[in-house]
């Protein structure tokens, strides 16, 4: 009798074992993927997205160029008056 309990507690402990073996090797699989889908998705944003500091940049060199023509056409506009008083 006492041999029986042994072995039905070391099945049921096996049964236990196994199946919590399956699921943690589930979710390792599962971490592993999405690490690998994160690493992926970073090196594509990466690629496709631009960072604050150039956004910046690019902005600031626009609106140096958009000041640049407003003032040749303040400069152009004050030679027109220039020729109209004449």
């Amino acid at each position: 009798m006492d041999n029986t309990v042994l072995y039905v507690g070391g099945a049921v402990a096996t049964g236990i074992g196994t199946v919590g073996f399956w699921f943690l090797r589930s979710l390792v699989a599962r971490v592993d993927a999405n690490e690998k889908e994160l690493a992926e998705f970073k090196l594509e944003a990466a690629k496709t997205f631009v960072t604050s500091g150039a956004l910046e940049k690019a902005i600031d060199r626009l609106s140096d160029s958009i000041n640049a023509v407003f003032k040749k056409l303040e400069r152009i506009d004050e030679k027109l008056d220039g020729k109209a008083d004449k």
